[in-house]
Order: structure tokens, then C-alpha cells, then sequence
């Protein structure tokens, strides 16, 4: 029956270092490849291999999912981020790209928090 009355306390701490690593990560493939595009493949792929293992685990409900997805690819992608704004040339067009970074960065969680959400349960 699931956890019908209980209800879960998320452990931030552990779903931030995943977020680090992400972002250690995200960092390596930025100053090894010098391309911004390779460098979001990271979070990516980190918020896919985490949507597996909440489809798996069933214990996620879709806005619980959410939450923990945007935070881990929020972090993730910090390096990427930085990288956009540190050459701080035009304002506008690094914000333009801020933007469309977090769009995208919104709409893989929202799909990934579908795909990793807990199947209805009839009692």
C-alpha cells in the first residue's frame, strides 16, 4: 500500500553533493573541451540517471521529483552558467542565453519529474 500516512523527509544534503558532483563534473567537460553545448550534456545525463534510479525506487511523487531534479541541475549547471557571463561582453546576449538555459533546464525537469513520478494506487 505504499506509504499511505507517512510522509517523507527529503535529505537535502545528499541530492546537493550530486548537484556538486554534476557540477565537478560539468567543469571538467567545460575546461577539456572549451564548448559551452558539451558542457549541459552533463546535467543532462545526471538528471536522466536520477529520474531512472526515482522510476525505480517509486517513492517520488511528481512535484517531490521536480523539486530535487531542479536543484541537482541548478547546481549542475552553475559552471556552464558562468562561463556564459564571465566574458561579460554584451549583456544582452548572455542573458538571452541565461534564459534559454533555464527554459530548457525548466522543461527536462518537468519531463523527467513525469517520467520518475509514482504510479497512481488504488486502495
Amino acid at each position: 500500500m505504499g506509504n499511505l500516512f507517512l510522509e517523507e523527509r527529503e535529505s537535502w544534503w545528499v541530492w546537493c553533493i550530486w548537484g556538486v558532483i554534476g557540477c565537478v563534473l560539468s567543469a571538467y567537460v567545460l575546461v577539456s573541451t572549451k564548448q559551452q553545448h558539451l558542457a549541459f550534456v552533463v546535467p543532462g545525463l545526471l538528471s536522466v540517471f536520477i529520474t531512472v534510479w526515482m522510476s525505480y525506487s517509486k517513492r517520488f511523487e511528481f512535484f517531490r521529483a521536480f523539486k530535487v531534479l531542479l536543484l541537482v541541475v541548478a547546481i549542475s549547471c552553475v559552471p556552464s552558467l558562468a562561463d556564459i557571463f564571465i566574458p561579460l561582453n554584451e549583456l544582452a546576449v548572455a542573458a538571452f542565453k541565461a534564459a534559454l538555459v533555464f527554459v530548457f533546464v525548466v522543461i527536462l525537469c518537468v519531463i523527467c519529474a513525469w517520467l520518475a513520478k509514482r504510479p497512481k494506487q488504488y486502495y
